[in-house]
């Protein structure tokens, strides 16, 4: 096990020993925040990511952090979406829809095709030089 490390909080900014990745007093709150969205969704199952917002003050971001953690299960929430990162459409798990995902993937096996042909170089596509979000 290694040691903790002296580092600055990426929440707060405030120097800590670094067990988490985040600060004691970050985490003490973003507990805190985690148990008045439980409460809340508990007794209002049938709201939206923003209804939750302003019924407990918990910011949408740290609400889509617990999602992404698996601490909000939102399969008992239908309501509960957020847009994905990619598009905007709305989503209820990970970070993009699985119409992006297709598109990235069938995107990097065009790529993997270029790149064993050995003729990635040529710019047919606009696919060279790293820019695929025409393609999204």
């Amino acid at each position: 096990m290694s040691t903790p490390q002296l580092t600055n909080c990426p929440k707060c900014g405030k120097l800590f020993l670094r067990i988490r990745n985040i600060c004691d007093d970050c985490y003490q709150k973003q507990e805190a925040d985690f148990l008045k969205a439980a409460a809340y969704l508990r007794d209002h199952s049938g709201i939206t990511m923003q209804e939750l917002n302003d019924g407990t003050g918990v910011t949408v971001p740290q609400i889509r952090q617990f999602i992404w953690e698996g601490r909000i299960l939102v399969d008992q929430f239908p309501n509960l979406s957020y847009p994905c990162e990619t598009c905007g459409n709305l989503i209820q798990k990970g970070r993009q829809c699985s119409s992006c995902i297709n598109t990235l993937k069938k995107l990097a096996n065009e790529i993997e095709k270029r790149e064993d042909k050995g003729d990635l170089s040529k710019n047919q596509d606009g696919l060279a030089g790293g820019y695929i979000s025409h393609y999204l």
